[in-house]
């Protein structure tokens, strides 16, 4: 049972993440074609929609799912990847949504841009970083590892 359960909420991730990669082709082919039908370099802008596009909000996500039964905790967060050029200033905006104090979460990254912010149910939080090191560099939940993970890309 256990295994069903991590290979459901594995399905949920990759669908969410070949859907987002399908939203960049798209941009990134309607940004490089011509009227005539010749194709042409231009650069795309990285960011999500906001204010600034090094913005970025991310909220906490519980799947609809028995823990208990699959084994592992079904959370996720909203936006599993951001990605920056080096040098952007970044802002989140980290929201636990959850209606329980106790269900608490965090955003947690390690070396280079170390950080754990811990909200518990209801509680959100603002925080930036200097995106100074190309890299792929993992955050995740302390509370719901394997789920509930995400990637900040620094581009160079």
């Amino acid at each position: 049972m256990i295994g069903v359960g991590i290979a459901i909420v594995s399905i949920i991730i990759s669908g969410v993440a070949l859907a987002m990669q399908a939203g960049l082709n798209d941009r990134i082919k309607a940004l490089s074609s011509t009227t005539d039908g010749s194709t042409q370099q231009k650069a795309i802008e990285v960011g999500a929609p906001g204010n600034d596009p090094n913005e970025f909000w991310i909220f906490t996500q519980e799947l609809n799912a028995d823990e208990e039964a699959v084994g592992i905790p079904v959370a996720v967060y909203s936006l599993p990847e951001i990605t920056v050029h080096k040098g952007d200033n970044v802002t989140i905006h980290f929201y636990n949504p959850a209606e329980e104090a106790d269900d608490r979460h965090t955003f947690t990254m390690l070396a280079p841009y170390e950080m754990n912010h811990d909200l518990a149910g209801g509680e959100n939080q603002t925080f930036s970083l200097t995106a100074d090191k190309v890299g792929r560099y993992t955050y995740y939940c302390t509370y719901d590892l394997p789920s509930m993970i995400g990637q900040l890309e620094v581009l160079p």
